[in-house]
Order: C-alpha cells, then sequence, then structure tokens
C-alpha cells in the first residue's frame, strides 16, 4: 500500500546564524562554544540571542555555529508579524552588545 500523504515538520526551526564580526560584538569577542553538533561541521553552541522588534520580544534564540559569512535569522511563521518587524529593523541583543539589523 503506498502512501501519497507529506512528511511535515511540525514547526520551522528558529535560529541565527551569525557573521565573525557580529558574533564577536555580541558575545565580547568570545568564540561560539559547541552545546552538541548538528550536520556537516555545524553545531547549536551555547550562546543564544534576543531578538527584538517594535511590539515584543524572542528571548533564548539558537545561535548556530561556525560563523557565517553574513548573519543571518531563521524564523518561525509568525514571528516577525508577533515582534512586529517593520522597515526599521530588529534588534539581536547577546551577552556583551546588541546589533540593528
Amino acid at each position: 500500500m503506498t502512501s501519497t500523504s507529506e512528511v511535515r515538520k511540525p514547526h520551522s526551526p528558529r535560529f541565527v546564524r551569525l557573521s565573525e564580526g557580529d558574533s564577536k560584538a555580541l558575545f565580547g569577542g568570545q568564540s561560539l562554544e559547541p552545546r552538541f553538533t548538528i550536520s556537516n561541521g555545524r553545531f547549536v553552541a551555547r550562546q543564544r540571542v534576543a531578538i527584538v522588534g517594535k511590539k515584543g520580544r524572542i528571548d533564548g534564540v539558537p545561535v548556530v555555529g561556525p560563523t557565517a559569512s553574513e548573519t543571518t535569522i531563521s524564523w518561525s511563521d509568525g514571528d516577525a508579524d508577533r515582534i512586529g518587524v517593520d522597515e526599521r529593523g530588529i534588534l539581536l541583543v547577546g551577552s556583551h552588545g546588541e546589533l540593528k539589523l
């Protein structure tokens, strides 16, 4: 018997990939510390960030390492609307600083 239903993820993973410079700004020059390996040399770091918009914030967002060529954010459905992302951008807040994106 063949099934035609597709397998779906229960949610979209929420995480941040940081450039080297942005990582230093947010974490005071500390290297990203691996918490556990995920795949292809990537890892979930012990460091976390908050994503702040005009209407709210999401705390404890995982950082995926190693650092990348540019900073990117992977959202869950509805996150941008929930925290109020607009043309003014967002703030990423780390343990030693913040960045406006």
